[in-house]
């Protein structure tokens, strides 16, 4: 097994709480960077949902700063000397007020990469309104794009902007270290979650103006592509999208070789008759026998499994998509290195846990 701990020389200063930053800095601490997260006073907001809080904040060491004191800012000064990269998410200006903005602590370590994660960037009218992962969609065109399946615009159950943003600051800060090693100089890094939400739109956007404008988001308007309900009350996911080798093998297996025949376009025409005859179908066996049948027959389909049922998935534990420390489980990054998991070694730290250990290193530092 290879040593996947490959940012072990990197050590990243994390400024941010809830989850956009944290899940970043999470991502940097699992590949083997030395995570110092900054708390405010009270520390983290997300605290208060301590599964959240374990799962984002897992292998991180804390220390408790009040930035808005001379003693705050001396010990991020001396910090900031030691360390590689900087992640803040506060509002524009937020940052420069506590003096602890690019262009100041740049001055301690000019090779410094540091990434401002902000709800609408640091520039443009937006830029000062509050906002969360809600506000952001909306802004996006995310919420109204969701819409367009039919259902009432909603929140989603997951944090799409929040997410993105981590995703996207951990390519923008891992590119700004590739740079730093040609340059010598560091990089400020200008992160917006409304434009990382934009971003996954792409697809979307592309359509606009285009013969298929006026049909619903991606792939969702194909009939035979969809989750329905079976005879036990669960629930098995069709993917067939336009093969018509897999649209065969389903007529087959389901006993609909009348429209078995069809190709992609002539089963689009038939679209809401198609749709009408698969909801049907799925009512004559349960989730498992529908997914049994269907992935002996080579089509891609899947019984919806419930969350409390992951752990317990022989594919997960195979990959080892979990890992246990404690009395925790976490899981691992979706990516291996030379057939080694990336995942955390140490659970999340209590607030202000390791003052003593990180204050030593300091003590020589002026």
């Amino acid at each position: 097994m290879t040593d996947t701990k490959l940012l072990k020389r990197l050590t990243v200063l994390d400024l941010t709480t809830n989850v956009p930053g944290p899940f970043c800095s999470m991502i940097l601490s699992d590949l083997g960077a030395k995570v110092i997260k900054i708390e405010p006073p009270g520390g983290d907001p997300l605290r208060h949902s301590p599964g959240m809080f374990e799962s984002l904040n897992r292998g991180k060491q804390s220390i408790e700063l009040d930035l808005k004191t001379n003693e705050g800012h001396s010990t991020l000064s001396k910090l900031t000397g030691k360390s590689d990269i900087i992640i803040e998410g506060s509002r524009p200006g937020v940052s420069k007020r506590l003096k602890a903005d690019y262009d100041t602590l740049s001055s301690y370590n000019p090779r410094l990469v540091y990434c401002s994660i902000s709800g609408f960037g640091q520039d443009g009218p937006w830029k000062s309104r509050p906002g969360h992962d809600i506000d952001y969609l909306s802004k996006s065109g995310y919420i109204d794009v969701q819409s367009m399946t039919g259902s009432i615009p909603n929140a989603p159950p997951i944090l799409v902007s929040d997410l993105a943003s981590g995703l996207y600051a951990t390519i923008a800060i891992l590119s700004g270290i590739v740079s730093l090693k040609d340059s010598g100089v560091g990089t400020y890094l200008d992160l917006s979650m409304t434009d990382s939400a934009l971003s996954l739109l792409g697809l979307e956007i592309g359509r606009i103006g285009t013969d298929d404008s006026d049909r619903s988001p991606n792939v969702t308007y194909i009939p035979h592509y969809g989750v329905f309900q079976c005879a036990d009350g669960e629930w098995v996911s069709l993917g067939i999208v336009h093969e018509n080798h897999f649209w065969k093998n389903f007529c087959q297996s389901a006993d609909i070789s009348h429209v078995s025949d069809l190709i992609f376009e002539d089963r689009l025409k038939k679209a809401k008759y198609i749709r009408e005859l698969l909801v049907t179908v799925f009512q004559s066996k349960s989730a498992k026998e529908w997914e049994t049948l269907l992935i002996k027959a080579d089509v891609p389909a899947a019984r919806v499994t419930k969350l409390s049922e992951v752990f317990d998935s022989p594919h997960f534990k195979d990959r080892g998509s979990f890992v246990e420390l404690g009395i925790n489980k976490y899981l691992s990054q979706p990516f291996k290195v030379s057939s080694s998991i990336v995942a955390p070694i140490a659970i999340a730290p209590k607030l202000d846990q390791h003052r003593s250990s990180i204050l030593s290193e300091l003590v020589n530092i002026s």
